[in-house]
């Protein structure tokens, strides 16, 4: 059998012929609806993007101790939650994060070390809270702990940070929960009326899906 066919009007189609059977072959073009770009070739391919997605994302400074928490102390307690939205679904890799102190009243630039949970779930974690859900169910929930160090920030008069890469991964979220939790008796978040200490954090993080 040869390649081709031939409607009744005479018309031929393109055809390749296979083990006895025609398979049509078929020209590809592109363009807008009501246009056309030209045959599809080497020199004129589908258009595709080169980029699917944006690998590497900034979730953005979030707060963790704002001035009017309730006073952070060195006992173990905790931060406030804070939400860090994705901006979609998705699952991937935290690749680095930066804690951010400042002091927006008369007290210290606090620099301590403690520890950065992740969560997958809303921990409601509180400024101040010394412990987290009962019966684990809260530490279930943890997909990271970081401990940070002291001697780990960089300070000047005006604020401090400090700065961790890291490899945690995490499963399909829209949203990850950090929370700081303070372990040094240099350091104690807003212990009095003069004290406006803030603690904040920005995450990067790898797209995987």
């Amino acid at each position: 059998m040869v390649d081709n066919v031939t409607s009744p009007t005479a018309t031929a189609f393109a055809t390749d012929d296979i083990s006895s059977v025609h398979y049509p072959r078929i020209k590809l073009i592109h363009g807008a609806d009501g246009t056309n770009d030209g045959d599809v070739a080497n020199t004129n391919p589908l258009p595709v993007s080169s980029t699917p997605f944006a690998a590497i994302l900034e979730v953005g400074l979030t707060e963790l101790i704002g001035e009017d928490s309730t006073t952070v102390a060195a006992s173990g307690e905790y931060s406030n939650t804070a939400d860090l939205s994705l901006g979609g679904t998705y699952s991937g890799e935290i690749l680095s994060f930066v804690l951010v102190s400042h002091e927006n009243g008369s007290g210290a630039v606090q620099t301590g070390k403690g520890v950065v949970f992740f969560f997958d779930a809303d921990p409601n974690v509180s400024a101040g809270d010394t412990d987290l859900a009962l019966i684990g169910a809260e530490h279930a929930t943890i997909v990271g702990m970081i401990p940070v160090e002291a001697d780990e920030w960089d300070a000047d008069a005006n604020g401090a940070a400090l700065f961790k890469t890291v490899a945690i991964p995490f499963h399909a979220l829209a949203t990850i929960f950090a929370v700081y939790r303070n372990t040094d008796s240099a350091a104690v978040w807003n212990s009095d009326g003069a004290d406006n200490e803030v603690l904040d954090i920005n995450v990067w993080f790898r797209r995987d899906s």
